[in-house]
């Protein structure tokens, strides 16, 4: 029984450790996997800019510099500085966090330098303002009428050229990279103004309008000394009379419009030009610019390697999930294909046991029905002498009954002779004892 099915039992036994052995193989191949994951997750993780960091600490320092030399141009122009504080950025740069913090924080920046731009310009613009405002309110009253002093007040009004948009930024203020032919064209162009503002404030009829006016033309005159004072020889060509454009007068092209609406016009004109050219090309605006366009990368190389990561993670999960399944799927059948070979192994065992019972009750069967015949004799022996006991008790018995109802019948004379009669079937039952003794010693 045992070689016969030694493959089977096998394997029942061994099934609890290969189940086991197999939900470890699958344990082993889920830990490799997440392994395997992490490490190609490390790989396209978002790594910190090194460049980023370099260009934040620019700001920083662009930022403090600008805050000193506008402090220090409004205490001598008696102005307002705003209260700002310094740029505050994260130390380590490695989540969306901190690129959502140094954004909210640009932005914050970005506000206090408009600030501060706005306060070295703020009393020029609103002297300049001022005389515009009388200018158009004069202008209102006196517009049914043509001016009577326009053909003398021409020459008031030179012709501004509109300074070129750069963006370049220099030492202090400005960037270094603001050339100087541009430099010292912005410096020209502020210094036409400067004059024309004197002009005006020379031929202005109010003494009020004349003071303001001065005091106009000396705020630009402070305000020209903040661009950069590098002169050359080609920016000294530029410079040259016989290459500036010509001031002259031009003739006035429209009758209907009157002078004070005109000047009021041209006064714009300038202020617009003031901030254009006073305004532009700091070298915060530069290192600003420079860290707004960097962290708008930075955020983008962030989102795509977060995708990623999270590409190579669901992809991990699936296989590891997979694995997990069937594993323990496969113990599982491995479980119940033992506990069916079990239960085969049972009833081959009971088949068995059955079978031998039967065939040993087969033997015996057998054994017995040759045993019988002599059991049978065996038997009989008994029995036959019982029986022939009991014969001749009932005959004994019939006699007795015969003896007495003939003693009733015939006389006693008679009664010899059944007597005699009596003592032959005597002889005759001791015959066939005899011959039942003959057998028996045959046999033997």
């Amino acid at each position: 029984m045992k070689k016969q099915y030694f493959f089977p039992c096998l394997f029942v036994r061994a099934a609890k450790g290969l189940a086991l052995l197999v939900i470890l193989i699958g344990i082993g191949f889920c830990l490799l996997r997440y392994y395997q994951a992490s490490i190609a997750a490390g790989a396209v993780a978002y790594q910190s800019s090194a460049h980023l960091q370099r260009a934040l600490d620019r700001l920083k320092d662009a930022f403090l510099s600008t805050e000193q030399i506008v402090n220090s141009f409004n205490a001598g122009n008696q102005s307002t500085t705003p209260s700002v504080q310094g740029p505050r950025f994260p130390a380590k740069i490695d989540s969306s966090d901190d690129l959502a913090r140094i954004a909210a924080e640009l932005s914050r920046v970005d506000h206090e330098r408009q600030q501060l731009k706005e306060s070295i310009v703020s009393r020029f613009e609103t002297l300049v303002k001022g005389i515009e405002e009388k200018l158009h309110a004069y202008a209102a009253v006196l517009q049914p009428s043509p001016s009577p002093t326009a053909a003398n007040t021409q020459g008031l009004v030179p012709t501004v050229t509109p300074a070129p948009t750069t963006t370049s930024p220099e030492e202090s203020l400005f960037s270094s990279k603001l050339s100087i032919p541009e430099a010292q064209e912005r410096n020209k162009n502020l210094t036409e103004r400067k004059d024309f503002m004197k002009v005006l404030g020379i031929k202005a009829e109010n003494a009020e309008n004349r003071v303001i006016l001065r005091e106009a033309a000396d705020q630009l005159e402070r305000l020209t000394k903040l661009l950069p004072e590098k002169i050359d020889a080609s920016a000294a060509a530029r410079l040259d009379p016989a290459s500036t454009p010509s001031n002259e007068p031009r003739p006035e092209q429209d009758g209907k419009v009157l002078l004070s609406e005109r000047v009021a016009r041209q006064l714009e004109q300038l202020r617009g030009g003031v901030r254009q050219m006073l305004l532009t090309s700091w070298t915060l605006d530069g290192a600003f610019e420079q860290v707004a366009n960097l962290v708008t990368a930075e955020r983008d190389k962030y989102r795509a390697a977060t995708r990623a990561q999270k590409g190579i993670w669901l992809s991990a999960a699936s296989r590891i999930v997979i694995g997990l399944l069937a594993a323990g799927l496969t113990s599982l059948l491995i479980l119940v294909f033992a506990d069916v070979v079990q239960t085969q192994l049972d009833a081959a065992t009971s088949s068995s046991t059955v079978a031998d019972a039967i065939n040993a009750l087969r033997g015996s069967v057998t054994s017995a029905s040759q045993s019988e015949p002599m059991i049978r004799a065996k038997e009989q022996r008994p029995d036959r002498r019982g029986r022939e006991a009991n014969r001749r008790g009932r005959e004994a018995n019939r006699r007795g009954r015969e003896a007495n109802r003939r003693e009733e019948e015939k006389p006693i004379a008679e009664e010899e002779k059944p007597i005699a009669e009596e003592e032959k079937p005597i002889a005759e039952e001791q015959r066939p004892i005899v011959e039942e003794k003959l057998p028996n010693e045959g046999g033997s």
